[in-house]
């Protein structure tokens, strides 16, 4: 979707029939648009051997739009789209195309200026984490996002995407919102809101 993308984050616990749900979030439909543009594959206490299993359950097709939170030697082989830095994983392969972080503040905005993407957060009160909130004013931020791959996450549903974008967010990330609550609805109301928009 051009001038708004949309990513999942995966649930860190196991779900099921979830590289059927991933490869469905992935589809595209008669008008070109997926639920997601982007899936992030982040499962902290899963083993190299795990993670791989879910990615090879997932079509080879939609492979360049997962994005690794961990296990990053899967990188190549598995010929993903990129990476996610983070407290377990601070250092990005030579070969990673596209490499983002998480952001908790505008001075974390404002020292990841070199990556692909931002994923900000939390914007609003989490969904799937009970009493985490924002720490800052995401309206605030639209000057340190200027020139920036900035996601929003936190308490994001596709009614707040008009609002998000008018902030100066390049997309919204969803985690509980997609895996909380009816998939087949979620999954539809966020492909209507993108073609909205």
């Amino acid at each position: 979707m051009e001038g708004f993308e949309t990513r999942v984050i995966t649930r860190p616990d196991a779900v099921e029939r979830e590289a059927e749900m991933i490869e469905r979030l992935l589809e595209r439909d008669a008008d070109g648009v997926a639920a997601a543009d982007f899936v992030h594959i982040r499962k902290p206490d899963w083993t190299l051997a795990e993670v791989k299993a879910l990615v090879e359950d997932i079509p080879y097709q939609y492979r360049k739009r997962l994005i690794l939170h961990g296990h990053f030697e899967l990188l190549n082989e598995m010929n993903l789209g990129g990476v996610s830095l983070n407290s377990r994983n601070p250092k990005a392969p030579d070969t990673a195309m596209t490499v983002g972080a998480a952001c908790h503040s505008a001075d974390d905005l404002e020292r990841s200026a070199a990556l692909d993407f931002q994923i900000v957060s939390p914007v609003f009160p989490s969904i799937s984490k009970a009493g985490y909130k924002p720490r800052f004013d995401y309206q605030n931020l639209s000057p340190l996002m200027l020139g920036k791959h900035a996601v929003a996450l936190g308490g994001v549903t596709p009614e707040k995407f008009a609002e998000l974008q008018s902030a100066g967010f390049s997309g919204a990330a969803l985690l509980g919102y997609i895996w909380d609550g009816d998939f087949e609805r979620n999954l539809a109301e966020t492909v209507a809101a993108k073609k909205k928009l």
